[in-house]
């Protein structure tokens, strides 16, 4: 395997200038908090679709995703399947809604369809959430970067960390979008090479397929039991996190039909997914079944060595200089992703939290000095974070998976379904939060239950409660007795459900410890449903009053020429930038035929040359010509206001 070198070194850090200069060309564009958070909704739909794209990537893919797959084989290549389906069908879901809430944060429109504790209280939860799973994906990276380019793993975390900060701190969302879009077309050129090579390595698809082991669903991963109970619960968490927290990417764009394409595309693009992601890391299982025999693995054995199959890969096929380029595309997978986390936590905290409760008065101006310095404070923890999690012996994938099925549940159920059911009283988000979180610790870290289930109960109990709110609300008002029943047996129900599942002595310590946290929490879940059903009663006409306003709202399509453009928000020339950096980028990777490269090696270069150059002139004309359609059409409609 070849050792990177000097060419790599350079595309890397000329990669990194490039990042911080679309960040510095954007920071004029930002006036205020919609503009920095929201691109003044008038991020193209493809852009905005390639942001939602690239955010769901980062070195995690490459390493966490990667071991994964080297493990599991097939059942890996059907959990990455699930990514295209869940974002297709979970945006068209509420993509149009969103767009017509008007927002400049993902909770923003929940003070108003719901209260400003349920605003305040998502906003803390999935800034936790998202922040934390930021540090898991930073670590990915620095786990894969160091070592390879033998570098102090804590200068490549510091280095990484504060070129996202400073172009996120600049740029905003366009800066995260625009970035998001040169990044992608990296991170598919060189997977698109990757991909072939790797599959000539084994005489090709069809001695690959007769090699692997037979699809199974049952898996231990890192002391992690994975079936296909845990395939489902992803499918769901991806669905309805999709139509929850995709939420900047549909009003960020001008109108509805371009919400419903930002979804569109972007599930079309997830269909790469299981080849160019997941074929490499099965041809690695068929080349290197035993890691701890491969000279370059050893030093990794008992630190999950399989979270550097793809890297490994890419050392071998790859000659130098694209060496380097790829190690850029994991960068920029998670750069991408970080920046897209900072920009949308900083959003929360700005707009949610610190308009929304610290300071109601604060101007637009406000939120862009708040948001940008909420930017710097985030990239900072994030940073610090990444160095703990590197240091895990639980594993990359499995941290991914913790955070991501334990929180979101709770989270998504009423961020969505606040979109679609209309009868449910405002506190049933709270509840719905409340009852999936309870349930998801119980099951979790008391029974010990696998995500799967996990996950299963959590939606039930979360969308129950969610759902049922109002006739809840009627019971607590005519029938008390009743009411008083069906708290009993939910007690009843889940605390035989929960106690069920402990196994061994009920008398043992251990188990008696357990079997009194059930029972707690049991009697705590159905008496809590006689204390949210006397809350949902309480709603009074004037606040459902406020809630059908909401609804009016969003049934109101969105008027481009004067809620956009009659704002004096300006059409931004995207194709050209785009374009004209890909070119560039293409350009310079170009120098590498300066230097001693085999005749095979030329042909890979020339083939990831083409690519970009093709992609960046092609971007160049036909955006071109695109945006003086689309200029001239909206300046009809008084777009020019």
């Amino acid at each position: 395997m070849k050792a990177v070198n000097i060419y790599d070194y350079l595309v890397i850090l000329a990669y990194f200038f490039f990042m911080l200069g679309i960040g510095l060309y954007f920071m004029k564009v930002n006036k205020g908090g919609k503009e920095y958070f929201a691109g003044g909704s008038m991020i193209p739909w493809w852009v905005s679709g390639m942001t939602l794209y690239m955010a769901n990537f980062s070195a995690w893919t490459f390493t966490g995703a990667a071991g994964f797959a080297y493990a599991t084989g097939w059942f890996a290549i059907l959990y990455f399947g699930t990514w295209s389906i869940a974002y297709y069908f979970g945006s068209q879901l509420t993509a149009a809604k969103w767009r017509r809430t008007r927002s400049i944060s993902p909770v923003e429109y929940t003070h108003t369809r719901f209260n400003f504790t349920t605003q305040q209280f998502l906003s803390i939860v999935i800034a936790t959430n998202f922040t934390l799973s930021a540090g898991v994906q930073l670590a990915a990276t620095c786990k894969l970067i160091a070592p390879v380019m033998g570098l102090d793993i804590t200068m490549v975390t510091l280095v990484t960390g504060v070129v996202i900060l400073l172009y996120t701190f600049m740029g905003g969302l366009w800066a995260v979008s625009i970035t998001d879009v040169v990044q992608g077309v990296i991170l598919l050129s060189i997977t698109f090479i990757v991909m072939p090579l790797a599959l000539a390595l084994v005489g090709g698809p069809a001695h690959l397929i007769e090699a692997l082991p037979a699809l199974s669903f049952d898996h231990i991963y890192n002391g992690v039991h994975y079936t296909e109970h845990w395939l489902i619960s992803i499918l769901v968490i991806m669905y309805l996190g999709t139509a929850a927290g995709a939420a900047q990417r549909f009003y960020s764009v001008k109108d509805e039909k371009d919400a419903k394409r930002v979804g569109k595309l972007a599930g079309g693009l997830f269909l790469t997914v299981p080849f160019v992601f997941g074929v490499p890391p099965l041809v690695a299982s068929v080349i290197w079944p035993d890691l701890s025999q491969v000279e370059f693995f050893k030093p990794y054995v008992g630190k999950n060595p399989q979270d550097l199959v793809f890297i490994a890969l890419c050392l071998k096929l790859l000659p130098n200089g694209l060496i380097g380029v790829f190690l850029a595309a994991m960068l920029a997978a998670t750069m991408s992703t970080l920046s897209s986390v900072y920009n949308m936590v900083s959003s929360i905290l700005s707009r949610d939290i610190y308009q929304g409760w610290i300071k109601p008065d604060s101007t637009d101006k406000d939120l862009l000095k708040v948001g940008r310095l909420f930017s710097i404070g985030l990239g900072v923890f994030v940073t610090i974070m990444a160095v703990v999690f590197v240091n895990s012996q639980f594993g990359i994938f499995n941290l991914m998976q913790a955070f991501f099925t334990l929180l979101n549940i709770p989270v998504v159920v009423p961020i969505a379904f606040g979109l679609l059911f209309r009868r449910v009283p405002k506190w049933g988000a709270v509840a719905s939060i409340a009852w999936g979180l309870i349930v998801g610790f119980m099951v979790k870290f008391v029974c010990g239950w696998e995500i799967g289930p996990q996950v299963y109960i959590e939606f039930i109990m979360s969308t129950g409660i969610f759902i049922g709110a109002s006739r809840l609300a009627t019971l607590y008002t005519a029938n008390k007795g009743l009411l008083s029943a069906l708290s009993f047996v939910v007690m009843v129900v889940m605390a035989v459900l929960l106690s069920r599942t402990i196994s061994g002595d009920p008398l043992a310590l251990g188990n008696s410890m357990q079997l009194t946290l059930i029972y707690v929490g049991a009697f705590g879940l159905g008496a809590s449903l006689f204390g949210f059903a006397k809350l949902f009663a309480g709603e009074t006409e004037e606040q459902r009053a406020v809630v059908a306003e909401f609804f009016k709202k969003i049934d109101t399509p969105v008027d481009v020429a004067r809620e956009v453009f009659g704002a004096g928000t300006k059409q931004i020339s995207t194709f050209p930038l785009v374009g004209g950096t890909t070119i560039v980028m293409g350009l310079l990777i170009s120098l590498i035929f300066l230097t001693d490269v085999t005749g095979g090696e030329a042909i890979i270069l020339g083939i990831m040359i083409t690519i970009m150059i093709l992609f960046g002139i092609g971007m160049w004309y036909f955006g071109k010509k695109s945006e003086i359609r689309s200029a001239e059409q909206y300046a009809e409609q008084g777009g020019g206001a």
